[in-house]
């Protein structure tokens, strides 16, 4: 190669290394002015985010610290009591608590959440296996419970919590208040009062009727931390509920249940048994009760009504069953046929109609023809000639029937509205029947006849002693109620339950005759087991024909009051089917009668005179 090529060679040479340093300055001024530009930027936005955190950097902080709640927890209200008419307590509320898990509390120190653990295992009793699974499966809740923590004696969450405050390696937990619903007398006045479910929801009787009013308001705590990381709690107390006095008297209905549970197991037994104590002149009902019964604390045990035998062989569909007689109230539910206890309504209907007098007398053969039947007197032989208050005293259907006849059709289904027979009483219980009663175009001669005495219509046992109240108390229509007043958590009377008079069934003059006539059934008629020695007595006994009647079942029962003379108390038995071959006697109805009469009557202010 020539000098001259080997220039040209080596110029080419040096030519081709120059491009690439110009590219990498180039290369350099674009990374340096890149560089510079991601400062600028970087510059501003942090300028910026300066800017913001010093003017508005507390509010954003604040804001999202806001939304990460810490609790959220309902704070629970007391369910007001249920007294008897002498502050008794026969419904009450009892503080507990559950004890709540913060599992994202406990996750953060494992030392602290083992001793813990440890320690609530072998004070409640409780596995840690349970413990340490919920802790795992939820462990970012700060709300968790376990079910047996609930419902712990505050007695004992006491003792824990001082031992909480000892102790700085138990944390991650703490306890909320709640009540459980306790009914201290069990059994007594179980049908009258009901009882709840666990969401405070009353079931049956006065929890059921007065719910909204025994009820409060639930409250809410909230709880956030600050700016500062410290816990800040926001509380909306709870507002409790208010309290009901009953007008029933806890003493005198201990007495008739138990005068109940006697007769079922110790004496006749039978079918079903009911008595009711009213005070005529209020409308107050002192006492309400049947042989179906439950412990209001256990509302499912059908074991109070049945042995366990008895409970194996029942379907479901038979304990339900059996559940829902047990709990319902006979005294307000149920209607019946009365029989004779009917007859003093017919009597004052036709002595404030002006059709009969105390001279009135009526001829009783045993039976009597109407239309294309005979209907039989209790007295197959017949009473022969009676005046009106023996025409009472004897129980006499024939001089019934006449009575019935003179009044007709459309008095006697006036009256029998004007009694409050055929509708609801408005009692402040749930459950009420309205019984049936004849329409006045339905009642034909027969109907008529033997609705007189008492048959072919039904009633419940708070129509009939609301009713009868009004014969005997001068006339005035009490509406029967249960609640005396309302008072506030404090203890204070908000409302008090006035007497209601709904209208005026009878004349002064009728129900001092109506009154007298009761008064000599007891002394010297049918009646005379009801006596009460050193009481006077007044009163009617029943015996209600069932149908069919080719089984030969009978309802016997005594409707009464005391003192005779001015009534301060009304009374009622209802015996259904005794437990014997021959039901036919109200003499069951009498004497059971005197017997919780003579117990009861001293609670009630009525003491025998020598």
């Amino acid at each position: 190669m020539s000098a001259y090529d080997n220039r040209r060679y080596t110029g080419k040479r040096r030519r081709r290394k120059s491009k690439p340093k110009r590219f990498r300055r180039e290369m350099k001024i674009t990374v340096f002015v890149s560089f510079c530009f991601c400062l600028f930027v970087f510059g501003l936005l942090f300028y910026k985010i300066y800017r913001i955190n010093q003017q508005d950097g507390s509010r954003y902080k604040k804001e999202a610290l806001a939304q990460q709640i810490y609790t959220n927890s309902v704070l629970n209200y007391q369910r007001g009591d249920i007294k008897d008419r002498n502050n008794t307590t026969l419904a009450v509320s009892v503080r507990k608590y559950n004890l709540v898990l913060e599992p994202r509390t406990l996750l953060t120190n494992e030392k602290k959440r083992a001793v813990t653990v440890k320690r609530i295992a072998a004070f409640f009793g409780v596995g840690e296996e349970k413990l340490q699974e919920r802790i795992a499966k939820k462990p970012k809740s700060m709300y968790e419970h376990i079910d047996e923590l609930k419902e712990l004696p505050a007695s004992k969450v006491e003792i824990f919590k001082e031992e909480m405050k000892k102790n700085k390696d138990i944390i991650g937990i703490w306890f909320e208040e709640t009540y459980k619903r306790n009914y201290p007398q069990k059994t007594v006045g179980a049908s009258i009062i009901g009882f709840t479910s666990s969401e405070n929801k009353g079931t049956y009787g006065v929890e059921e009727q007065y719910n909204s009013v025994l009820n409060g308001t639930t409250g809410r705590e909230y709880g956030y931390f600050d700016s500062n990381m410290n816990l800040q709690r926001t509380i909306k107390e709870a507002k409790d509920g208010n309290s009901v006095v009953l007008t029933i008297d806890a003493n005198v209905q201990k007495i008739v249940e138990e005068e109940i549970s006697r007769f079922q197991k110790k004496s006749v037994g039978a079918k079903k048994i009911a008595v009711m104590l009213m005070n005529p002149k209020n409308g107050e009902i002192l006492a309400m009760a049947s042989d179906s019964t439950f412990d209001a604390n256990e509302p499912q045990d059908l074991s109070v009504m049945y042995t366990q035998q008895q409970i194996a062989a029942m379907s479901k569909e038979e304990k339900n069953e059996k559940l829902l007689s047990m709990w319902s109230n006979y005294c307000v539910g149920e209607a019946y046929e009365p029989g004779s206890t009917f007859k003093p309504f017919t009597i004052a209907a036709a002595l404030d109609e002006n059709l009969v007098s105390e001279k009135s007398s009526f001829t009783c053969r045993g039976v009597t023809k109407v239309a294309d039947r005979e209907i039989h007197c209790n007295n197959r032989s017949g009473h022969g000639v009676l005046d009106l208050r023996h025409s009472l005293m004897e129980s006499c259907n024939g001089a019934l029937m006449i009575i019935g006849t003179k009044l007709g059709r459309e008095s006697f289904h006036a009256y029998n509205k004007l009694y409050g027979f055929g509708q609801k009483t408005g009692i402040d219980l749930p459950g009420e029947n309205s019984g049936m009663i004849h329409e006045k175009d339905m009642l034909n001669t027969v109907e008529l006849a033997t609705s007189s005495f008492g048959q072919t219509q039904t009633v419940t046992m708070v129509q009939m002693l609301g009713g009868f109240s009004s014969l005997i108390n001068g006339g005035d229509y009490f509406q029967p109620h249960v609640v005396k007043e309302i008072q506030n958590s404090n203890g204070e009377v908000i409302e008090t339950v006035d007497p209601i008079v709904i209208k005026k069934t009878t004349s002064e003059d009728t129900s001092a005759k109506i009154r007298s006539f009761l008064k000599s059934t007891v002394e010297d008629g049918t009646a005379s087991p009801a006596k009460v020695k050193g009481h006077s007595i007044g009163g009617k006994t029943g015996t209600a024909e069932k149908r069919p009647v080719s089984e030969k079942n009978y309802l016997v029962s005594f409707i009464g009051c005391v003192p005779a003379e001015n009534p301060d108390v009304a009374f009622y038995v209802v015996i259904d089917e005794p437990h014997v071959k021959d039901q036919a006697h109200s003499t069951y109805a009498t004497e059971f009668s005197s017997r919780i009469m003579k117990r009861v009557l001293p609670f009630l202010g009525q003491y025998a005179t020598k």
